[in-house]
């Protein structure tokens, strides 16, 4: 087993259009229920450009494990996070870059 330190990418679209006030709130919304599982991820985001990266370092015997950890993860959370509240817009992600990172 290696520490494994890997990102992913997403770029979210919404519908209808939500404010960035709406957006920000979804993003708040999925940092909470990634804190209640096991892990650290980070999130880092831009409301202009609607993308959001996530990383962490997960332990596991290769790249594959480690990314399959990271995605459990955060379906899990995004799938919390998308509440269906009639007054919310419905985020989907257009574009994903899942890669691993070199250590520092």
């Amino acid at each position: 087993m290696r520490q494994h330190r890997i990102a992913i990418q997403m770029t979210l679209e919404s519908t209808p259009h939500g404010t960035d006030e709406q957006f920000e709130e979804f993003l708040d919304a999925v940092q909470e229920h990634l804190d209640g599982l096991d892990g650290e991820i980070q999130m880092a985001a831009s409301l202009a450009e609607r993308t959001v990266e996530f990383a962490t370092s997960i332990e596991a015997p290769d790249f594959e494990s480690a990314a399959n950890s990271l995605l459990v993860h955060l379906r899990t959370a995004l799938h919390a996070a998308e509440c269906h509240t009639d007054d919310w817009p419905q985020y989907v992600a257009t574009e994903r870059n899942l890669r691993e990172l070199q250590d520092a």
